[in-house]
């Protein structure tokens, strides 16, 4: 029975995060450490990920001493970085679902992927939210109406 419930919920949360905007793609290891430099993160800094995948900015972000958290709504991504995070890292979390009712007021970083169309969206909830001196990373799609600060290889950094 189990492996046909497994497959099911591997197969249910990939769909559901290409559904919501957020397909798996995850951060090629050789950005993660330019790509947290290019943000200027520091210790104590709040550091959020939202569609964090496996994990792997989030923990980055920890090891630099950043409060770290991500949140995925794919099960087993969620699994996985838990696993990759939190035993490693007490002061990173790993939320389970979605990420478009998180407030992103308290943040000092902001890492998101979503597809183009819903790029919009969430330019318009950073706006309302984010703080002044924050920086939002977008990886490989750009915000539609704000110019980037500077941009990395695959990534677009913007300050509020």
């Amino acid at each position: 029975m189990l492996w046909i419930i497994l497959p099911l919920i591997i197969l249910v949360g990939f769909g559901i995060a290409g559904f919501t905007g957020a397909p798996w793609l995850p951060t090629r290891r050789r950005d993660v450490a330019q790509l947290l430099d290019d943000t200027n993160l520091r210790k104590g800094q709040i550091f959020l990920e939202l569609g964090c995948g496996d994990g792997r900015l989030v923990a980055a972000a920890a090891k630099r001493g950043a409060i770290a958290t991500g949140y995925e709504i794919n099960p087993l991504l969620w699994f996985i970085a838990v696993l990759r995070t939190v035993r490693y890292y007490p002061r990173a979390k790993i939320h389970l679902g979605s990420f478009w009712p998180v407030d992103l007021a308290k943040a000092d970083v902001v890492m998101i992927f979503l597809i183009q169309r819903f790029m919009k969206r969430f330019e318009n909830k950073a706006q309302k939210q984010m703080k002044h001196g924050a920086t939002l990373v977008s990886y490989v799609y750009r915000l539609p109406t704000k110019a980037p600060r500077s941009t990395g290889l695959s990534w677009f950094i913007y300050r509020y």
